[in-house]
């Protein structure tokens, strides 16, 4: 029995020296073994924990092209602005359909024309049957340079009608800075030469000294008598632009003289006639813009 047990003993002894052995190794081997390094691992080799915050990667910068881009690629297109076109604006007070010695209804445009001298000035001409003839081609003429113009144009018409259509402009707030005076020629045919002088003097008072006013003497081969009066016509709106420093006077008879312009009646022209006027008017306009600035 001693001897059976002592046996029991020396086994158990043997059988625990050799687990701890084993474990003794296996914790060796463990130790001594060097890991091997993975992305993202801690330079001690241990595997993070969930409490431990995941390591970062460094952030990726994308490449953009250098300088600044164009604002029509960053911004999106805005789309074109309508200009706005004011409309014209006419004389209701004005025959709708006048009669064929009469000019049409004047019209104040709403959007002014464009380009030198007259940079979309406004000029007024105030005429009789002379101006009624040159419109078209006055004012082709005077558009061409900038200028925009408006006609009150009666055939037969004379200073006292002048007046009142000074009157009617400024009423429609259609008075502009330059404005064209053309009549006589009636006043002198069938006005005395003392009522006309009045007529003129009233009619340049109305217009004003802060405006420029030019003013178209006349030119008639009719008669010795009609001439003569058309003379001293002419030789008062001289005088008058002596003491209106506003006033210029357009040369219209020395040019017409010059040319040999002859009208049919004595008094209205031909092609060539109106033609030549147009060009002397519109020029005399332009003159003023220029010694305007």
């Amino acid at each position: 029995m001693v001897a059976v047990g002592c046996a029991t003993a020396l086994a158990a002894v043997l059988l625990t020296s050799v687990e701890t052995g084993a474990a003794q190794a296996v914790g060796s081997s463990a130790v001594s073994v060097e890991p091997t390094a993975t992305p993202g691992a801690s330079p001690s080799g241990s595997v993070p924990s969930a409490a431990s915050p995941l390591p970062s990667l460094p952030p990726t910068s994308v490449p953009t092209p250098s300088g600044t881009a164009p604002a029509s690629i960053l911004a999106p297109a805005k789309p074109a602005a309508t200009p706005v076109r004011v409309p014209d604006r006419v004389d209701r007070a004005w025959p709708a359909h006048p009669p064929w010695d009469a000019c049409p209804r004047p019209v104040w445009p709403g959007t002014p024309a464009s380009g030198e001298p007259g940079d979309g000035r406004r000029v007024l001409f105030v005429g009789d049957s002379l101006t009624r003839e040159s419109r078209v081609l006055t004012a082709r003429a005077l558009r061409a340079h900038g200028w925009t113009p408006t006609f009150r144009c009666w055939g037969s018409r004379r200073l006292d009608w002048g007046i009142a259509q000074v009157a009617r402009a400024r009423q429609l707030d259609q008075l502009p800075g330059v404005v064209v005076i053309a009549l006589g020629t009636n006043d002198i045919s069938w006005v005395d030469e003392a009522t006309t002088a009045r007529r003129v003097d009233a009619l340049l008072d109305r217009l004003g000294p802060r405006r420029q006013v030019l003013w178209v003497d006349l030119h008639l081969t009719r008669s010795a008598w009609l001439d003569a009066r058309a003379a001293r016509f002419n030789a008062m709106l001289r005088d008058q632009a002596r003491h209106r420093p506003n006033l210029t006077i357009v040369g219209w008879h020395r040019v017409a003289a010059a040319h040999r312009i002859r009208g049919w009646d004595g008094i209205h022209y031909g092609p060539s006639g109106y033609r030549l006027r147009a060009k002397v008017v519109s020029a005399a306009v332009d003159a003023v813009a220029r010694s305007a600035r």
